[in-house]
């Protein structure tokens, strides 16, 4: 995988966040019906290929629903199509780095509020 294409991945990730990426990693096709992008949006398999029924540009659509162009879009769809382990090792090791780290409340801050 090229650095730039890396690079577009880890914006999208970055766009996406960590609870959307891990769950589109629990895609296994690769359609707008169940591949990365469709679980990443939706919670389960064929319900994002609805929303895009009525969408013609798709790769536009996905782009203006999570803020970035459709050539990242396309990065994702050709990587996720072409290179699925190295895009997987790609967003577990992203994850790894952008895990949100929910941190026990104390119980001064309980005692305040």
């Amino acid at each position: 995988m090229r650095l730039q294409d890396k690079a577009m991945l880890t914006t999208v990730f970055q766009a996406l966040g960590p609870e959307r990426v891990e769950r589109g990693l629990a895609a296994v096709g690769h359609t707008w019906r169940d591949c990365f992008l469709a679980f990443a949006l939706h919670d389960g398999p064929g319900m994002f290929a609805r929303d895009l029924q009525k969408r013609w540009r798709k790769e536009y659509y996905v782009g203006t629903l999570i803020g970035v162009s459709v050539q990242m879009v396309q990065a994702v769809v050709r990587a996720w199509d072409q290179e699925e382990t190295a895009f997987r090792a790609l967003a577990a090791e992203w994850l790894e780095l952008n895990r949100t780290v929910e941190t026990p409340a104390r119980a001064v801050d309980i005692a305040v509020s």
